[in-house]
């Protein structure tokens, strides 16, 4: 069995492919102090939820190892998590990815200060979509919004995420407070911002949200003028709060979300599909 593991500043997530095919997505909020790493680990890690059951990855319930593929982008230390699962399962094998396994070449001027969250998800777009311009934005702490093409990663920008810039305005005033960003459960049912805000609860969600969007729909078209065509692949914790306001904004048929996008890139390096059971 091969698991792939995202460790971010806000989430770790996970991407399990099980030895008949099925594949097991899970995400975790990581909270400031995650506490007892062990319950962590036993409770939550080595529980994969498919769509026939629970599969219980406790070493006495499935003793055979499991390879473990993992970034760290985030403050939880990925050794921390091995030491952790290799205590209850000493058989488990473990490899942090690398910006040298990622086969994506490379317009930027420090290859190797590129987060590799971000190299990843541009490599899996274009596993995914084909080597037509994309815009790759994903959705976390912080929204990187990429271009790769071709085969290659031209760079991008790096914007605030939602949750950021809702504590920036008490900083500003007192007056101002810190709104709520819907969670990732409720992004589909809740009402968006309706600009002009009558209060100034409102008046701040619309500034931030339709302020994101409006950035990444002016990065696309200055990369739509440049190349012609031009897909959008979104992902992250926010993706789908943001897809409903950009798909107000650009031609829906050029957006596609991908829950997965990024753990999907470290399943899809050479030497992880080679691999596979």
């Amino acid at each position: 069995m091969l698991i792939a593991v995202d460790i971010g500043n806000t989430n770790l997530k996970t991407l399990a492919v099980l030895p008949n095919g099925d594949a097991s997505h899970r995400s975790w909020n990581i909270p400031p102090d995650i506490g007892n790493i062990d319950d962590f680990i036993s409770q939550r890690l080595l529980r994969i939820e498919t769509l026939t059951g629970t599969v219980d990855l406790r070493a006495n319930a499935y003793p055979k190892p499991i390879t473990w593929r993992i970034i760290q982008t985030g403050r939880l230390d990925w050794k921390v998590l091995k030491t952790a699962i290799l205590q209850v399962r000493p058989k488990d094998k473990f490899k942090q990815i690398t910006h040298k396994q990622i086969p994506l070449k490379m317009d930027v001027d420090f290859p190797a200060k590129v987060g590799i969250d971000r190299l990843l998800a541009a490599f899996a777009a274009m596993y995914n979509y084909g080597n037509s311009p994309m815009l790759v934005v994903d959705a976390g702490t912080a929204i990187t919004v990429d271009v790769v093409q071709n085969g290659t990663f031209r760079g991008g920008a790096i914007l605030p995420g939602l949750a950021c810039l809702s504590q920036v305005y008490p900083q500003i005033s007192k007056k101002l407070p810190k709104v709520a960003i819907p969670q990732f459960s409720d992004a589909d049912k809740v009402k968006l911002p309706t600009y002009p805000g009558k209060n100034t609860e409102d008046a701040i969600l619309n500034g931030l949200y339709w302020g994101t969007v409006g950035a990444i729909g002016q990065f696309y078209d200055w990369v739509l003028s440049q190349t012609g065509e031009l897909g959008l692949i979104l992902t992250g914790g926010d993706a789908e709060y943001l897809l409903r306001g950009l798909n107000t904004v650009l031609p829906s048929e050029s957006i596609e979300y991908c829950e997965t996008l990024v753990v999907e890139g470290i399943l899809r390096l050479p030497e992880a599909r080679t691999a596979r059971p």
